[in-house]
């Protein structure tokens, strides 16, 4: 039962936090969340790279994860921003390039900086050489423009074609910017295709997706679920 009641006060919260801040917080969550993705994946994937090069990218990611960035000192956050420079600059052949890009993107997201942010993420999706990095750029710059309420743009790079396991992320974010144009039955759809690509082990995504829908509904459904 306090399962139960954990659950739903997590959901009950969402609710409210949808409600007021709508589908332009989505780039807060998927920059400054989500945006965990890349490092992750890709920090598994390194082998046989410049040794400098990994060495001052162990510098810069220590500095990441010790501390949320809206709780650092500004003088730690420009001795990242200094590090990560370093590495485009030095190592700009390097996919460690690619990863400072996106750090420097996030900082300047933290920053409300938005257009520094996105030509910090153009910058890798035009110059990264792994394709899924330069596809999370890519998802993160829909964001940015997003929030920018530079909608057409946004739209016309969320429409690309991308593999089967980043369809669901590119999907809710068409929904959120086809949302906020008032475009309703286009966003629902987008959500739904959303939802069907989810992994049923993201309850908290999933949940979220389903608030947003349920937000787009038409009335006559929508008053149909609520009754009892």
């Amino acid at each position: 039962m306090a399962d139960y009641h954990a659950d739903q006060e997590q959901l009950d919260a969402l609710r409210r936090w949808w409600k007021q801040y709508g589908a332009a917080a989505a780039l807060a969550v998927t920059l400054a969340v989500g945006g965990w993705f890349g490092w992750q994946q890709w920090q598994g994937a390194q082998a046989r790279t410049a040794e400098a090069a990994s060495l001052v990218y162990e510098e810069m990611m220590a500095g990441v994860t010790s501390a949320p960035l809206q709780d650092m000192d500004p003088k730690r956050l420009d001795a990242m921003v200094a590090t990560a420079q370093k590495l485009k600059t030095d190592y700009g052949r390097t996919q460690y390039a690619a990863l400072a890009g996106l750090l420097l993107a996030r900082l300047a997201v933290a920053r409300n900086d938005l257009d520094t942010a996105a030509i910090e993420l153009r910058a890798v999706m035009q110059n990264s050489h792994d394709k899924e990095l330069a596809q999370i750029a890519q998802l993160r710059l829909v964001r940015v423009l997003t929030a920018q309420e530079k909608y057409d743009e946004a739209l016309s790079l969320a429409d690309a074609k991308v593999p089967d396991a980043m369809v669901g992320v590119f999907a809710e974010a068409r929904g959120d910017i086809r949302f906020l144009r008032g475009e309703t039955d286009a966003a629902r759809a987008e959500y739904q295709t959303a939802l069907t690509h989810l992994s049923a082990r993201d309850e908290l995504s999933k949940s979220l997706l389903e608030i947003k829908l349920n937000q787009v509904q038409p009335v006559q459904v929508a008053a149909q679920e609520a009754t009892p």
